[in-house]
């Protein structure tokens, strides 16, 4: 998927973009494109945007499944036995799609709920660890300014986490997701704290202001960063994850978070000595 399709469906959800945190690998993307400067970024991309919503999505004019399916074309595909079904939109067909969107909550309760519908016709399913997400979102402007001008026809404003717990955020999942989404997720938090994107001290800044609230979950980040440095297997499978010819090696991928971390201690330590 190429960043065209992103602005379609970013153009199809329309005024709900104030309702909703653009997250996942999508959110990455942004940052890189559009946040510090460009060094190397691939040219086709995942064709999933994951939108996380809010229980009770007040109406704004048409419904968001209006606007997806009659307004914009895509196709509604039901998933699931469920009642209501989990479902996600493609365009511009089920078959091969190009883009896919779908749309995730926080998990309320017991656990027990697999698909809440948050609108009418809208499901979302519910996940645990996305409230860190939707704190104190970032607004990425989109304009004619924009290095994503030229290729997309959408304008207007778009809401992701900030940098700093999108990273800390990884670490919570961590457990949770298989071995080769594990190298996947620490290869996007590598990439936004490798100096030569231009992003580390961004990232640095975002973590240490999401300290005073989320402070147990930086101290899981950064102990997880630290255990896997440690492990070459895992550094040699996230170092395939970039294209050959922009592959870092496994020496420069530990040197790179080991100096981010010790960079994050200091600032600390300057801002409480004690």
């Amino acid at each position: 998927m190429k960043s065209s399709e992103l602005g379609r469906a970013l153009e199809a959800l329309g005024p709900y973009l104030e309702d909703l945190v653009i997250c996942g690998a999508w959110a990455w993307y942004l940052y890189r494109r559009c946040l510090g400067p460009v060094t190397w970024m691939p040219s086709d991309f995942t064709r999933d945007i994951d939108c996380i919503g809010h229980e009770g999505l007040a109406v704004r004019g048409e419904t968001v499944f209006h606007r997806l399916t009659k307004g914009a074309a895509f196709v509604w595909v039901p998933r699931g036995e469920e009642t209501p079904p989990a479902a996600r939109f493609a365009w511009p067909n089920a078959a091969r799609p190009e883009v896919e969107v779908e749309f995730v909550v926080p998990a309320r309760g017991d656990g027990s709920r697999h698909v809440v519908e948050i609108q009418a016709g809208l499901t979302a399913q519910p996940l645990t660890d996305l409230e860190i997400l939707q704190d104190s979102p970032l607004q990425i402007v989109i304009d004619d300014r924009s290095p994503l001008a030229a290729e997309m026809a959408f304008r207007g404003s778009v809401r992701v986490p900030t940098m700093g717990r999108f990273v800390v955020q990884k670490a919570l999942i961590h457990q949770r997701r298989t071995r080769d989404q594990q190298v996947k997720d620490l290869s996007y938090v590598f990439d936004l704290i490798d100096r030569e994107n231009g992003l580390s001290d961004m990232v640095r800044h975002d973590v240490l202001s999401a300290e005073p609230r989320w402070r147990s979950e930086v101290t899981r980040f950064t102990r997880l960063l630290e255990a896997r440095i440690t492990e070459p297997p895992f550094l040699v499978a996230m170092a395939r994850q970039f294209a050959p010819e922009r592959a870092p090696s496994t020496a420069y991928i530990g040197r790179e978070i080991r100096a981010w971390l010790e960079r994050l201690d200091a600032v600390r330590q300057e801002a409480d000595p004690e």
